[in-house]
Formats: structure tokens, C-alpha cells, sequence
């Protein structure tokens, strides 16, 4: 009987603990906008080839709008597989903001995916860094998956066609290496 007591009171407790927890908001206070990938269905996978069309998949940018990868044509687009707990990622960051900065007037887009972190640990790391261009949340890491991302960081940049041209897996040495591959692209 002591023993039935003590079990109907731990499970009336967790019962609390996790009404509690259900009733708070989950991304904190943070007021970085994310946005994430929104895609899940079955794809077919395929060989991620220079010259070839870049796997499509959808996903909802920062402000809110849904589009398709295939949506950016006309647009070069540098596709960047990263996560907060890769040290490589985090010193390849500012290199990939100030491309942003430098070349999204002239038709750039830069798209940070993050691989499967949290929305918290993204966005605090978003606002620590001062990152603008658009960071993806990919929780199930559907697009990591679709793009075969095995280290992290891997990029991909695609051009005006929709073809992916260059792969690159591991970090830029600097920002000049990013915008150099970039305005290849543009000409």
C-alpha cells in the first residue's frame, strides 16, 4: 500500500512537470528570426553532380514567406550545411556575412542550414553573431539528408540555372575565397 501511494504521487508529479513545461513557450525570449526547412516528404535521391540541377526541397525563409530552393533561379545561391558546435562553421561565418553583405545586391542569396540543433542554440548563436542572411532551421535534417551532408561544413553553390558548380566540404580559409567562387558565378 506505501509503495502504490508513493508511485500514484511520482506519477501526479511528472504528470505537473510536464503540464508545466507544455505551457511555456519553447523558443525563450529570443526575437531572431529563423526560418526552417518545411519539406518532409519522400525525395528522390541523386547524384549531387557539377552541371546538375540542385535537389529541390521547401522551406519557410525568416520573414515568413514558403518557397522552394528551385524558386531562387536567377539567383546565384551559396548553400551552406553548418552547425553551432562545429568550431570550423563558427570561424566560416563571418566570412559568409560579409559575402552577404557584399554581393545580395547583385542577385547572392546565402542560406545557412543548420543541421538538426536546436531553435534556441541557433538563435542565440544568430544573435551573437549578428548574422542577416537567412539561417534555415533543418531539425530533421531533411535537406542535410537530401545533399548527402556527411562533415560539416559543406557548401554548395548554385548558379543562375539552378545547376549545382562547385561542392565544397570544409570551411572557406577566408572571406575572399567565398566571394571569389561567388562572383564566378555572376559573370
Amino acid at each position: 500500500m506505501k509503495y502504490a501511494r508513493m508511485a500514484i504521487v511520482s506519477i501526479m508529479m511528472l504528470v505537473l512537470v510536464f503540464s508545466a513545461s507544455a505551457c511555456s513557450p519553447s523558443s525563450g525570449n529570443s526575437s531572431t528570426a529563423l526560418g526552417r526547412v518545411t519539406d518532409y516528404r519522400t525525395a528522390k535521391l541523386q547524384l549531387l553532380l557539377k552541371n546538375e540541377p540542385a535537389p529541390d526541397f521547401q522551406l519557410q525563409m525568416p520573414d515568413g514567406t514558403t518557397l522552394f530552393l528551385s524558386d531562387l533561379r536567377g539567383k546565384v545561391v551559396l548553400l551552406n550545411f553548418w552547425g553551432v558546435n562545429c568550431p570550423y562553421c563558427v570561424v566560416e561565418m563571418p566570412y559568409l556575412q560579409k559575402a552577404h553583405d557584399e554581393l545580395a545586391a547583385d542577385g547572392v542569396v546565402i542560406l545557412g542550414i543548420n543541421t538538426g540543433e536546436p531553435e534556441k542554440t541557433v538563435s542565440k548563436f544568430v544573435t551573437s553573431k549578428k548574422l542577416s542572411f537567412p539561417i534555415i532551421l533543418d531539425p530533421d535534417v531533411y535537406a542535410s539528408i537530401l545533399y548527402k551532408v556527411q562533415y560539416l561544413p559543406t557548401t554548395y553553390l548554385i548558379d543562375k540555372t539552378g545547376n549545382i558548380q562547385i561542392t565544397k566540404i570544409g570551411a572557406f580559409k577566408d572571406v575572399n575565397e567565398v566571394i571569389g567562387a561567388l562572383k564566378t558565378l555572376l559573370q
